[in-house]
């Protein structure tokens, strides 16, 4: 089966950490541990987040003036490559399978309406608001947001093919891509990799887009005394769920998106679900399981 799957950037900084390359790497290795028998037996691309990361080259990048910082099209080039590695090297020592990462560019549109209202959270966690333009993620702290424009068009996508035939795991589309205009100028901007992975899934014609995230799967009433966990979603229900407001911006409503999004151009299931129990929803046990 051809799977991507779309591995939250925060699954390789866990809460209460600092980021550093060790850590990292041992949550990377975790990570592809509980992916093992997925992406030993698949065809697989594996998409990931960067928004722990970025945010922390963006404020490392801000902390001098000794060298130049670099626009933050660039940091998600540089963040492609960091994380890429990572997860290459947890692939090499924790699975059967060889891979490789695919430097992504992903054509957006300047004009987007999300460059006039950044919902993309970045960055680490704060108690409180300590530079302008934070916002609440989820409940989970203050974060500094960024633009983030919907994909278009992965200009390596005719890259992915060939190297998933040559029986590689392909980790392309890192940190939702590096955004560009048609011309191929970088934008400053993050794209969401859920979005992306979406965009990838359809493009490769995927059996199965996977999800994963820092819950077991979609709640309704998520955070409060009457959560419920759906294992089931049409994407109608989805749609209903998401106007209603029950999804938040830069967290669960660009998955359920992005879920939507596949299913609506073709693709035949998506799950969500967390790194613990991603083994079982892809055999239909658990996770949210969302279908046409």
């Amino acid at each position: 089966m051809r799977i991507i799957i779309a591995l939250g950037g925060n699954a390789l900084i866990k809460k209460g950490q600092k980021g550093t390359a060790e850590e990292q790497l041992k949550t990377a290795e975790e990570a592809v541990e509980a992916l093992k028998e997925i992406i030993e037996n698949n065809e697989i691309v594996i998409t990931h987040g960067n928004g722990p990361q970025v945010g922390a080259l963006l404020i490392q990048q801000n902390a001098t003036n000794e060298v130049p910082a670099m626009p933050l099209d660039v940091q998600d080039a540089m963040t492609q490559g960091e994380i890429g590695y990572f997860i290459q090297r947890a692939i090499m020592r924790k699975t059967n399978r060889k891979s490789v990462t695919l430097v992504t560019r992903v054509v957006v549109d300047e004009e987007d309406p999300a460059f006039r209202n950044p919902t993309k959270p970045i960055g680490p966690f704060y108690s409180e608001k300590v530079r302008q333009g934070m916002i609440m993620d989820a409940g989970r702290g203050y974060r500094m947001v960024v633009a983030s424009p919907q994909p278009i068009k992965v200009l390596e996508r005719k890259a992915i093919m060939p190297l998933l035939q040559f029986g590689l795991v392909v980790v392309a589309g890192g940190g939702g891509g590096i955004p560009i205009n048609s011309d191929g100028i970088g934008i400053e901007a993050v794209i969401d990799k859920d979005r992306c992975a979406s965009l990838i899934a359809r493009e490769v014609d995927a059996e199965l887009l996977l999800i994963i995230t820092a819950v077991p799967g979609v709640y309704r009433n998520f955070g409060k005394e009457n959560q419920e966990l759906l294992h089931k979603l049409s994407v109608k229900e989805a749609k209903k769920l998401m106007e209603s407001g029950e999804f938040a911006e830069g967290s669960m409503k660009p998955k359920i998106e992005a879920a939507i999004d596949f299913i609506r151009h073709g693709g035949s299931k998506a799950i969500i679900c967390g790194l613990e129990n991603a083994e079982d929803a892809v055999k239909g046990k658990s996770g949210t399981i969302m279908v046409p």
